[in-house]
């Protein structure tokens, strides 16, 4: 009885064309480890490129023609600079006079923009700029409270007193365009005929900002 040996021909590289790969063939468990988060995309090229991973909150960008895309945080989602800061000592203010408020302590300042009792956003755009002051009595009188942008005065909201023995609060918050080299300050006035003290207990005079997601 005669032995018939069958011979399988070696398959190589240049028999895998791709007309003979069937769709849906290659799964996923053929395919080369990568980066968990990256995403495939070509280069300049036409070659595969594995786009790395970018952080939480950021958006895949495109670079343009010639160039892969990348994950950028989109300027206009951040509302920072901003910072809150705070007295926790009296100020004596001073009748019929415009008075700066100063503000001691920070409870938080996201990029070191206020120093000085002054807010130098350096990033341009609009900014909710806002303050609460706490005057003691002024015996039907009237206090303000006062934003200044570059030394001059552009809002104030004003607190008319009647004759009473405890301390008003007087609050502003405005939505205001910024330079890059614009500051902000926070001043004071009233005309109860001798000096007042601004309260600086409890965070009830405070300063604070950030920047307008557009």
């Amino acid at each position: 009885m005669a032995i018939i040996k069958v011979i399988t021909p070696s398959v190589t590289d240049a028999n895998i064309t791709t007309a003979k790969v069937t769709d849906n063939a290659i799964t996923l468990a053929k395919m080369a480890s990568g980066t968990d988060g990256n995403i495939i995309s070509y280069d300049a090229s036409g070659n595969p490129v594995a786009i790395a991973t970018g952080s939480d909150g950021q958006v895949l960008t495109s670079a343009g023609a010639g160039a892969p895309p990348v994950f950028e945080t989109p300027a206009s989602a951040v509302n920072t600079p901003s910072f809150l800061a705070y007295k926790t000592s009296a100020q004596s203010i001073a009748d019929t006079t415009a008075v700066q408020v100063t503000f001691d302590t920070e409870l938080y300042d996201s990029d070191g923009k206020f120093a000085s009792n002054r807010f130098t956003p350096t990033v341009a755009g609009k900014y909710f700029i806002y303050a609460q002051l706490n005057m003691q009595a002024t015996d039907g009188k009237y206090f303000e409270t006062r934003i200044h942008k570059n030394g001059s005065l552009i809002s104030y909201t004003q607190t008319h007193m009647g004759t009473v023995t405890y301390n008003a609060g007087s609050y502003i918050g405005e939505v205001i365009d910024s330079d890059d080299n614009d500051y902000f300050e926070i001043f004071t006035y009233h005309n109860s005929g001798a000096s007042k003290n601004l309260a600086g207990d409890n965070r009830n005079s405070y300063f604070g900002a950030y920047k307008i997601i557009e």
